[in-house]
Parts: C-alpha cells; sequence; structure tokens
C-alpha cells in the first residue's frame, strides 16, 4: 500500500480494518491531515541549488534544477538516463515492497531530472498497480 500514497507514507497512508471504520477514523485522519497541514517550506526548506520547494501533506519536496538531484537537490548527476526496474513482488521472496518502495524513491531521487523511469512488477497474484506522485 505505501507504493500508491504519498511519501511520507507512514503519515499519509490511512488504514482501516473494515468499512465500518472509514466514516470515523478515515474520515478524521484525512480532515487533519488536509486542514491542519503547515507550510513545510516556510520560513525555509532544506532545498538547495537554487532549488523550488513544493509544500505537499505532511512534507515537502525539492524540484531540483537541471544537473541536480536527490532529496534536497544537493546530488549532481549530470547525465540523462533511461531506468528500467523489474520486481518480483511473488510470495517466493517474501514481502519485500516497502524495501522495493524505498529503493525506487531513493535512486529516483538521485537521477538527473530528466531521466525517464519504468518498472516492471511481475506476481504470482494479479493485481492493478500504479503509484500517485
Amino acid at each position: 500500500m505505501n507504493a500508491v500514497v504519498s511519501s511520507p507514507a507512514t503519515q499519509t497512508r490511512i488504514a482501516v480494518d473494515s468499512p465500518a471504520d472509514l466514516p470515523l477514523r478515515a474520515k478524521n485522519r484525512t480532515i487533519d491531515l488536509l486542514c491542519n497541514n503547515v507550510d513545510d517550506c516556510r520560513p525555509s526548506s532544506n532545498c538547495a541549488a537554487g532549488s523550488t520547494c513544493v509544500d505537499r501533506v505532511a512534507g515537502y519536496r525539492c524540484a531540483c534544477r537541471p544537473g541536480f538531484s536527490g532529496a534536497t537537490c544537493s546530488s549532481t548527476c549530470r547525465q540523462r538516463a533511461d531506468v528500467v526496474l523489474a520486481l518480483d513482488v511473488s510470495g517466493s521472496v517474501g514481502n519485500y515492497a516497502q524495501h522495493y518502495d524505498n529503493f525506487i524513491r531513493s535512486l529516483v531521487l538521485r537521477l538527473h531530472r530528466d531521466s525517464r523511469v519504468g518498472y516492471l512488477i511481475f506476481s504470482d497474484e494479479p493485481s492493478i498497480q500504479f503509484q500517485v506522485r
């Protein structure tokens, strides 16, 4: 589930045990996240190298200038790259979804901003997967 929520997933993921929990637990947490959100870019952010801070729910991200990468735009990656990852999420390898998510996020944040990334997930169970930025 972490792959379909905004980072930081531990703060923005809302899990419920049953549909009966939706009206109270999910609604209250959603209202809290949206209505009590603070601007994490103010008064200053950790974004470096002339990058732009973009406020998000429960956090922020840095929009890097060309040639810079990383969570705070402090790394330089001057070459554009096309990267495709194949991820095995079948039962044979255990539950490593969180590790995959962390790896992909850290990799993408270090690449040149014009790089293209794709991934292929294969599993022993059919499902639809997508990433929300």
